[in-house]
């Protein structure tokens, strides 16, 4: 049953034979729903979910990280910021082929905005500490100075994530970002196939402009 809750102008509210109404980030929505028997998915739609599932194994561990550093991306729009993340994944940072995609990393965004990025960044590892790095931009001027780094590891051998959202700033040119032992179900050592992927971005002191996030590497364990 739809209501309708503001008078006869007001968005409807609820189900009305196959129309849904709702109120999405203050915007009236409506949209349709089927009333038939649902069909067997094309291969072509088995491919688009196949991409978002693979994206989205990389975007869930870091949601909070996400509803930060796409936020200003989403402002004034109808989106949210892990649909923007989302998007922008699915259409540039899937590799292979169906049913075979994998997430391309180096390709991949965890930030996405207009700052300066990070300048020549690296990354080592070492008991349990990732060191990040990078080099003071000549080309951009000093009142940057303050804005301070994000950084990320993931893990897809257990799509888990590791983040700081307010680390050092960017005159400091190195921060740590802590990434617990993950072993082996005897506990004793660390599976071969476990590896770190790394990124750095930079987020400004009112936290009104972000910078798009740099792969920064690779790290075997």
């Amino acid at each position: 049953m739809a209501r309708l809750k503001n008078g006869i102008f007001g968005p409807i509210i609820g189900k009305l034979a196959n129309v849904v109404g709702y109120v999405r980030l203050g915007q009236p929505v409506l949209r349709t729903i089927s009333l038939n028997v649902p069909r067997k998915r094309t291969p072509a739609q088995q491919s688009v979910n196949e991409r978002f599932k693979v994206v989205m194994a990389f975007i869930s561990p870091l949601t909070r990280f996400i509803n930060v550093s796409f936020r200003v991306e989403v402002l004034g729009t109808t989106q949210i910021a892990q649909n923007a993340a989302v998007s922008y994944n699915v259409k540039n940072a899937i590799k292979g082929t169906f049913p075979g995609f994998e997430m391309d990393y180096t390709k991949a965004l965890v930030s996405k905005g207009v700052l300066p990025p990070a300048y020549h960044p690296t990354v080592d590892f070492s008991d349990g500490l990732l060191n990040f790095q990078w080099e003071q931009d000549p080309e951009i001027e000093r009142t940057r100075d303050r804005d301070q780094v994000m950084m990320v590891a993931f893990l897809p051998a257990n799509n888990r994530a590791y983040y700081s959202l307010s680390g050092a700033r960017r005159k400091a040119g190195t921060d740590v970002l802590e990434v617990h032992r993950i072993e082996k179900e005897d506990g004793n050592t660390y599976k071969k196939d476990f590896y770190i992927e790394t990124y750095i971005s930079f987020i400004s002191d009112d936290r009104q402009s972000i910078s798009d996030s740099v792969y920064v590497g690779r790290i075997d364990l």
